[in-house]
C-alpha cells in the first residue's frame, strides 16, 4: 500500500510541477509521434541531458559533447541540466518530463530511481540512463562490459610483470559491480602468469584518498609491485602519491588509471588504465532514438562498441607512455587480446563473486 501511495504522490508531483529549468529550450510543443525518421527532419525533437555538475569531469563532458555534436548534425533542440544533489535529480527529472522533452538521458547511478518513476508517469517520453541500471524496464539502461577492458589491461600487466608472485588491487567497495573489474583483471593476468596471486583492499568510499594511500604502502610491503587503481578517477590519487614517494626511495610501485587516461609524464608510475566512453553510449542511444528503435531494458556495451576500452589500445594515443614498462611487446599483447575479444574468440563471463 505504501509503495502504491508513493507512486500516486510522485505522479501528482509531476502533474503539479512548474519548476523552471535554466537553459531549457524555448521550443513549444512535443511531437513525440514522429521522431523525424520518415522525413529526416528532427528540428521538432527536444532532448535533455541530466547529470551531476559537469565542470571538467571527462566522464560527463564526453556525453555532453556527444549530444552537442549530434544536435549540430541532426538539428534537434537540446539542453543540459546539472544537479548538485539527490533532491535536484528528482526535481529536474520531474521538471524536464513536465516540459515535454521527447528523450531524457541521465548520466550515473543517481538517474536510475527518478527515471524509473518518471517512465510510468510520462509514457510518451523516452528515458535512458548510462552507467547504471533502472528498475523500470521502460527505461533504456546502458552499462559497460568492464571485464573485457580489464582483461586486456591484465594481459598487458602480466606481460610487463611476468614474474610477480602477487598483484595488488585497491577498490572502493566489495560488490558485484567492482568484481567485474577484479575478475577481468585477474583472468587477463593469469592468461600470461597462471600462478599469479592477488591481494585486495577496499576503501568503502569513493573519496578516501588517504586510505587509498595507506593501502598502497601496505600492499607494496606485502610484495605487490603493481597495484590496480580501482577506487575512482580522483581518489586513485592516494595510490599515485604513494607511487611517487616510493619511487624516490628506490622501491617503486606501478599502477593504473580509471575511466579516463591518467597517464602523465609527471608520474611515470601510472602505466596504463581502463576507459569509460560515455560518448559511445550517448551515440548508441541517439542513433536508436532517431531511428525510432529505442527500446527499454538493459544493454551492455564493451570493446566492440568502443564504450569500454584500454589506454593506448582502443585509443590512438595516450597522454604518456612509459616505454620501459609498456614496451612494444606489452602493447602487442594488449592489442591481440582486444582483437580476440572483439572477434568473439575470448568471451569473459563474470560469475557471482560468492560462486567463484
Amino acid at each position: 500500500m505504501k509503495k502504491f501511495m508513493k507512486k500516486v504522490v510522485f505522479g501528482l508531483l509531476f502533474v503539479m510541477s512548474t519548476l523552471a529549468l535554466a537553459g531549457c529550450s524555448n521550443s513549444k510543443g512535443n511531437d513525440s509521434a514522429d521522431n523525424g525518421e520518415s522525413t529526416g527532419d528532427y528540428s521538432k525533437l527536444r532532448i535533455a541531458l541530466i547529470s551531476d555538475t559537469i565542470g571538467t569531469e571527462q566522464f560527463i563532458l564526453q556525453a555532453y559533447n556527444a549530444v552537442k555534436d549530434a544536435a549540430d548534425e541532426y538539428g534537434f533542440k537540446w539542453t543540459s541540466i546539472e544537479c548538485t544533489d539527490t533532491a535536484a535529480w528528482e526535481e529536474n527529472t520531474r521538471a524536464a518530463s513536465n516540459e515535454g522533452y521527447d528523450l531524457i538521458i541521465g548520466i550515473g547511478w543517481q538517474a536510475a530511481d527518478p527515471f524509473s518513476e518518471a517512465a510510468d508517469a510520462f509514457p510518451e517520453t523516452k528515458y535512458a540512463v548510462i552507467d547504471t541500471t533502472a528498475s523500470n524496464d521502460k527505461v533504456t539502461s546502458i552499462g559497460f562490459n568492464e571485464a573485457e577492458g580489464c582483461y586486456v589491461l591484465g594481459t598487458m600487466i602480466g606481460t610487463a610483470f611476468p614474474n610477480e608472485k602477487v598483484y595488488g588491487h585497491i577498490s572502493s567497495f566489495q560488490s558485484q559491480a567492482t568484481y567485474k573489474y577484479r575478475y577481468g583483471f585477474e583472468e587477463g593476468v593469469k592468461s600470461v602468469n597462471p600462478d599469479a596471486k592477488f591481494m585486495y583492499n577496499f576503501t568503502n568510499s569513493y573519496n578516501d584518498t588517504n586510505l587509498a594511500y595507506e593501502y598502497a604502502l601496505q600492499q607494496k610491503a606485502a610484495g605487490a609491485n603493481f597495484i590496480f587503481g580501482g577506487v575512482n578517477a580522483s581518489s586513485n590519487n592516494g595510490i599515485y602519491q604513494a607511487a611517487l614517494e616510493l619511487e624516490k626511495k628506490g622501491t617503486p610501485i606501478y599502477t593504473s588509471g580509471l575511466s579516463i587516461d591518467q597517464t602523465t609524464p609527471e608520474n611515470k608510475n601510472i602505466v596504463g588504465g581502463v576507459l569509460k566512453n560515455t560518448a559511445a553510449c550517448v551515440n548508441t542511444i541517439l542513433d536508436e532514438f532517431l531511428a525510432g528503435e529505442l527500446k527499454g531494458g538493459a544493454q551492455i556495451l564493451g570493446l566492440k562498441e568502443g564504450a569500454f576500452g584500454v589506454v593506448g589500445i582502443t585509443t590512438e594515443t595516450m597522454n604518456f607512455r612509459n616505454e620501459e614498462i609498456i614496451t612494444d611487446e606489452v602493447m602487442a599483447a594488449g592489442k591481440a587480446a582486444a582483437d580476440k575479444i572483439i572477434a568473439g574468440e575470448i568471451v569473459i563471463e563474470v560469475p557471482e563473486e560468492s560462486a567463484k
